[in-house]
């Protein structure tokens, strides 16, 4: 009975070690696979530019989870207390970032947002100064009838408020999505964090 029991805690502790071998190959090859994409979205870098800080974050904020992921299985898989704890602090370092990312990203929608509402908006500005042009020219007045320049301006309307809403939309929808990415994941790793640390020192 007793030599049966040794063979189970035996295997069973086999087992365990093969699990966590596991786990730092996969969540090794996660961190790595993270890294070379953010290195392939982030450069060339333009910083001061709302539409490449978007998009940046928006493409990292799609690839959070990987980084989640494989810090966890990390730290399950891990065996040395010091490397232990310096993956606990690589999570709150990475999880206090993409914290700070959800400002950055909003901040950055609402701007997009405006020039989208201006160029559209300008746009309008042009065709319908054409319109009125065309109404004022005794020549083309001629050609066109006041209902046909009236089916026009009222055409003009409606396509302007639709590009208005589909841009709206379309801003809001990836720059809630990537806020609500990063939040989630932001908060996850500082909880991973806090229980890698609890980990090292118990």
């Amino acid at each position: 009975m007793t030599f049966t029991s040794k063979k189970i805690a035996l295997g069973s502790d086999v087992e365990s070690s093969r699990a966590k071998r596991l786990c730092r190959i996969v969540g090794s090859a996660c961190l790595i696979a993270f890294l070379v994409d953010f290195l392939v979205v982030v450069f060339p870098v333009n910083l001061g530019e709302a539409s490449w800080r978007l998009g940046t974050l928006q493409q990292i904020g799609d690839r959070s989870i990987v980084v989640l992921f494989g810090l966890a299985l990390l730290i399950y898989g891990v065996e040395r207390r010091k490397v232990l704890r310096s993956i606990a602090l690589m999570c709150f370092a990475i999880g206090i970032a993409f914290l700070l990312f959800c400002p950055v990203v909003a901040q950055d929608s609402l701007s997009l947002q405006r020039q989208a509402f201006d160029r559209i908006g300008s746009q309008a500005s042009q065709i319908s100064s054409r319109l009125q042009a065309i109404q004022e020219n005794p020549n083309a007045a001629a050609k066109v009838t006041p209902e046909q320049l009236e089916q026009a301006s009222q055409q003009l309307n409606t396509r302007t408020t639709t590009a208005k809403q589909a841009a709206n939309n379309s801003i809001f929808k990836s720059g809630f999505l990537s806020v609500g990415n990063f939040a989630v994941i932001g908060v996850t790793l500082l909880m991973l964090g806090r229980y890698g640390l609890y980990l090292f020192r118990h």
